[in-house]
Formats: C-alpha cells, structure tokens, sequence
C-alpha cells in the first residue's frame, strides 16, 4: 500500500471528484471572465498590457477546457460505476 497524503486525489470518491472538477472549471470560466474585462478597461494603445491580459486569458481558457474535458470524463467515469 502507497503511503498517501490527505487531499490526494485517490481519495476522493465520485461525488467529491465531480464537485472539485466542477469548481475547478467554474473558476476558469470566472477569470477568463475577469480577463475579458479588463482588456475592456485597457486602452488599445497600451499593447504590452494587452498582450499579458491576453497572454493570461489565453492559459486561463486553455485550463477551462481541460478541466471541462476533466469534468466529462469523471462524470462519464462516475456513470460506468453505477
């Protein structure tokens, strides 16, 4: 037996897996959220700012959409053990 810390994700049952991935990419969606505004807030002559909020917004997308591919497979991983 593997020794194992609290919070590793072995321990988390369907339930627990499938709220922390939920949140996971709910909370991707926000910041992507957040960076779309204040790119509105940035003047467009200021393109080094611009470019780190899109440089940000960019990884932040890309974390939405795996913790959403993450989502799909714990919640199809879930329905297999039912």
């Amino acid at each position: 037996m593997a020794n194992r810390r609290p919070g590793d994700a072995s321990e988390l049952d369907g339930l627990e897996a499938l709220n922390s991935v939920s949140s996971v990419a709910e909370d991707f969606a926000a910041l992507v959220a957040v960076f779309d505004r204040q790119l509105e807030r940035v003047p467009s002559s200021d393109n080094e700012m611009r470019t780190h909020i899109l440089n940000a917004k960019a990884a932040a997308e890309r974390g939405m959409q795996l913790s959403r591919l993450l989502l799909k497979r714990v919640q199809s991983g879930s329905a297999n053990r039912t």
